[in-house]
């Protein structure tokens, strides 16, 4: 019996076999990237989409609302309670970047101290003079959207800012 030709099919199969699993390997690894961007971009989208309806429901108790004050403070603490945020605060916590959960936790504290400053007794009369006072959180805000399509898509390029 040639032992050449045995040790040649022997060696043909490890390298086949080795190839095949390299491929399926990388293919798994690709694969297991495309499902972490597609989640972080789901719960991105949710988390922005639940700032913004609650921002916008607090500024329209705050600002349009016809209601007395204590009832405009009662309503934004309504909508920041039931806006959503907070509850994806959390999957973004274990899901995003360090950078991206410190920015996130920025907004939902600024939000929160916007209503609990409402709730004490502070008063807005027009939409410059509560956009003026929440400047910090609409850099925070605009800064996190920022970070966030980066997370996604590293070539992407930088948004203008939002327009409050």
């Amino acid at each position: 019996m040639e032992w050449s030709s045995v040790v040649s099919t022997v060696t043909g199969a490890v390298i086949g076999v080795g190839a095949t699993w390299l491929a399926d390997r990388s293919r798994w690894s690709r694969e297991q990237g495309v499902n972490r961007t597609n989640v972080r971009r789901e719960l991105y989208a949710a988390y922005l989409a639940a700032v913004a309806q609650t921002w916008n429901e607090i500024h329209a108790a705050t600002i349009n609302s016809t209601e007395p004050w204590p009832e405009r403070a009662s309503q934004a603490a309504h909508a920041y309670r039931n806006g959503g945020m907070y509850e994806l605060r959390y999957q973004v916590s274990i899901t995003a970047p360090p950078e991206i959960v410190a920015l996130s936790d920025t907004v939902l504290r600024g939000m929160r101290d916007l209503v609990e400053s409402l709730v004490a007794g502070q008063t807005y009369d027009s939409w410059a003079e509560l956009k003026e006072a929440n400047r910090a959180w609409f850099e925070a805000f605009d800064t996190m959207w920022g970070k966030m399509r980066l997370d996604l898509d590293p070539a992407s390029l930088p948004l203008p800012p939002s327009a409050p």
